[in-house]
């Protein structure tokens, strides 16, 4: 019994990302530095790939212990902190949150106790009206 493989290229990887950015309303500018991050990341983009693929995370890539889930689920802290007052690309654009949580992950990894810390201290909810991000 053979298993086929499914060839994902960069490319296609790329288009996929072109094309949420846009749905989301990131521009150009946000596209081509996430791109950037991910091409110097092999970690990290196995990670993103998977979760176009697979619509899920893997969580196998570890950033000080955290995993893309957890920054996520901090970013939406920070969302439904500013669901009343939000002018962010993230109200309503599942797309755009996740791609910034990705982008976030990349950061993370080249200064992770800065976020280390942020995330300790500022989880969103504690704070209703003020949103700091990173």
């Amino acid at each position: 019994m053979s298993q086929e493989k499914t060839v994902i290229t960069r490319q296609m990887v790329y288009d996929a990302t072109k094309r949420i950015c846009g749905e989301n309303g990131l521009e150009d500018t946000f596209l081509e530095s996430f791109w950037q991050g991910m091409l110097a990341d092999d970690e990290i983009y196995l990670e993103y790939v998977h979760y176009l693929v697979h619509g899920d995370f893997a969580c196998k890539a570890l950033v000080a212990g955290v995993t893309i889930t957890d920054v996520l689920v901090w970013q939406i802290d920070h969302f439904k902190a500013q669901l009343d007052v939000d002018t962010t690309l993230t109200k309503r654009r599942s797309g755009s949150m996740v791609l910034l949580a990705f982008d976030t992950f990349l950061k993370m990894k080249k200064n992770p106790e800065a976020y280390l810390a942020k995330m300790q201290e500022d989880t969103g909810t504690d704070y209703p009206g003020k949103f700091n991000g990173l």
